[in-house]
């Protein structure tokens, strides 16, 4: 199966129902933008994007576009089994590229994929480049999932500054509390404002399935 390494679908789909009960009902006439990052490397921001959107666009098909900032061995394109060649942001930010040629389509699952090469690094001019990106591709879709990557390698913070709303994924399989704790200091010193967090990795000492009763 194509998300074996991932959770059940319906994990996912308890998360978007989560993310449109509280976010996703606002009018408006631009697609709504929701960044995915994480503290470091490795804690599954790549894997929880491509198992929403899977989710999301098997609700809303033609709908839905993945922006996969984050350049890493494993994007999401790869997950959903979708061919693409990655552009980079420095052509597609110069105008030099048109956008649509670059997207590629994920029929299956209904979703559009935008992926590339190279992230903004952060630096001076870096947000404004990448809101231009992003405000090029608002007024095709209704969600726009934005890979942004690991705050650690410098490159999120331009795509989380021109995003709606903001979801930090955590590996609970070596987040401490005093890790946990020591992050959220991080975040408000440097201005990050989250709306809310996924716990990835998340080992249940009973089967899952049994967690029904104590409810």
């Amino acid at each position: 199966m194509i998300f074996r390494r991932l959770p059940k679908p319906e994990s996912f789909e308890h998360i978007r129902v989560g993310m449109l009960s509280k976010w996703l009902l606002e009018p408006g006439d631009k697609a709504t933008v929701i960044a995915l990052t994480s503290r470091s490397g490795g804690e599954g921001v790549t894997t929880v994007a491509a198992g929403l959107a899977r989710a999301f666009g098997a609700a809303d098909p033609d709908g839905i576009l993945v922006l996969d900032a984050a350049p890493s061995r494993l994007r999401v394109a790869d997950l959903l089994k979708v061919k693409g060649t990655p552009v980079s942001f420095y052509t597609v930010e110069a105008g030099s590229l048109d956008i649509a040629s670059a997207i590629a389509r994920d029929s299956k699952h209904g979703v559009d994929i935008l992926a590339l090469s190279e992230a903004g690094p952060s630096r001076p001019g870096s947000t404004v480049k990448a809101r231009t990106i992003v405000d090029q591709l608002r007024p095709n879709y209704r969600v726009i999932l934005l890979d942004a990557g690991p705050l650690s390698n410098g490159w999120a913070a331009p795509w989380l500054a021109c995003s709606n709303y903001r979801v930090l994924v955590v590996d609970a399989s070596k987040a401490t509390r005093e890790v946990l704790e020591h992050q959220k200091k991080q975040f408000d010193q440097g201005g990050v404002v989250l709306d809310c967090s996924i716990l990835n990795k998340r080992v249940y000492p009973i089967p899952k399935a049994l967690y029904w009763l104590a409810q």
